[in-house]
C-alpha cells in the first residue's frame, strides 16, 4: 500500500519514527518552518526534522487544503491511506476523499472526550489518572469521525507531558501498525463516536502558566506537570519572572504565596489548600537549576510572598 503521513508536532514526530520501522511511508506532508528565539530563527518542526533524519520525503505547506501543487501530487499518486497525527491543519475536501481507505488519525483521548489540539496536557492539568489513544477516520467534524480502536493509557503520579506523549505515542503507533499490517484495512469495522463525554481540549495559551497560588496544591502541581516544557509555568518574585519546572505537594497550611518553611534549603510555598516545595526553577537570564540553589541567590526568607 502507498501511505503518506501528515504531521507536525512532538507527538507526531514520535509516532513518525515508531509507524516507519514498520511501515514505508511514501510522503511526509508538515507544516513550513516558523521563527523561534531571541534570534527569529526559521525553526522546521518536529516532523520535518524527523522525516530528515529518516531519509523520507517531505513537503512543507502554509495550508494543505489550499496547496494546489501540494494537492495535484498527492491526487496523482493515489495514496491508500493519509496518516493525520498531530498536524495542526484541518484536513478538508479534496483531502478526505483521496485516500482508498481514508485519513486515519490517531488522538491522545478517550474521544469524545478531549477534541482538539492539546489533550495530554489537559488531562494531565484536570489530574486523570488514565486516558486513551483513539485510532479513528477522519471526517469534515473536529476529532468526529468513526473510530476504529481505543486503548486505555495509565497516568502515573510522576508522568509529566513529556512521558505521557511518549507513552501515548507507543501504544497508538503499536496499534495502528497492527491494524494495517495484521487486520488489514478492508477488514476495519469502524464505530461511530455518540456525544456521551463530549469534551474539548484547545490548544494551550502563555496566560495559562501564571501560576495562581489561591488554587489548591494538587492543581498546582498537575498545571506544573502539564506546561513545564512549553509553554512553562511561572511566578514571580521580587519583580522578577521565575520559571518552576518541577515541585511536590506539601501537607502544610498558611497563606497563599507565602514562603511558609525551608526544609532541606528547599521553600515551601502556601497555596489555596495544602503547599508545595519548589524542586527546580529557571529565574530570569539563567539556567534551570535546583530550587535550593536559586532560594540562597535569591535571599528569599520565610515570611516573603510571591506575586
Amino acid at each position: 500500500m502507498k501511505i503518506f503521513f501528515c504531521g507536525s508536532g512532538e507527538f507526531a514526530a514520535d509516532c513518525l519514527r515508531r509507524i516507519s520501522s514498520k511501515i514505508e511511508i511514501d510522503l511526509v506532508v508538515t507544516n513550513e518552518p516558523k521563527t523561534a528565539g531571541r534570534g527569529l530563527k526559521l525553526t522546521p518542526t518536529p516532523v520535518a526534522e524527523a522525516a530528515e533524519e529518516l531519509a523520507l520525503r517531505c513537503k512543507t505547506t502554509k495550508r494543505l487544503s489550499a496547496d494546489g501543487e501540494l494537492l495535484t501530487y498527492m491526487t496523482a499518486a493515489a495514496p491508500d491511506i493519509i496518516l493525520v497525527i498531530d498536524f495542526g491543519q484541518m484536513i478538508k475536501e479534496p483531502v478526505l476523499s483521496l485516500p482508498k481507505y481514508g485519513c486515519i488519525n490517531i488522538h491522545p483521548s478517550l474521544l469524545p472526550a478531549y477534541r482538539g489540539s492539546a489533550p495530554l496536557q489537559r488531562a494531565i492539568m484536570d489530574g486523570l489518572e488514565s486516558t486513551a489513544i483513539t485510532i479513528f477516520k477522519l471526517d469534515a467534524g473536529m476529532d468526529s469521525g468513526p473510530m476504529l480502536a481505543q486503548i486505555k493509557v495509565e497516568i502515573s503520579p510522576e508522568d509529566d507531558y513529556m512521558s505521557l506523549l511518549a507513552k501515548s505515542a507507543k501504544i497508538g503507533s503499536d496499534s495502528l501498525i497492527r491494524h494495517i499490517c495484521e487486520v488489514g484495512p478492508k477488514n476495519w469495522r469502524l464505530v461511530p463516536q455518540n456525544g456521551d463525554g463530549l469534551s474539548l481540549a484547545p490548544k494551550i495559551d502563555k496566560s495559562e502558566g501564571k501560576i495562581d497560588w489561591n488554587r489548591s496544591s494538587v492543581e498546582l502541581v498537575n498545571l506544573i506537570r502539564a506546561l513545564k516544557y512549553s509553554p512553562g509555568t511561572f511566578s514571580f518574585f521580587g519583580g522578577k519572572r521565575l520559571r518552576i519546572y518541577e515541585a511536590a505537594t506539601i501537607d502544610k497550611h498558611g497563606s497563599a504565596s507565602e514562603i511558609l518553611a525551608i526544609e532541606d534549603g528547599y521553600p515551601i510555598i502556601g497555596c489555596g489548600s495544602g503547599a508545595i516545595k519548589l524542586l527546580s526553577v529557571q529565574a530570569e537570564g539563567k539556567k534551570i537549576q535546583n530550587a535550593n540553589e536559586w532560594l540562597r541567590g535569591s535571599r528569599a526568607e520565610i515570611g516573603d510572598s510571591f506575586d
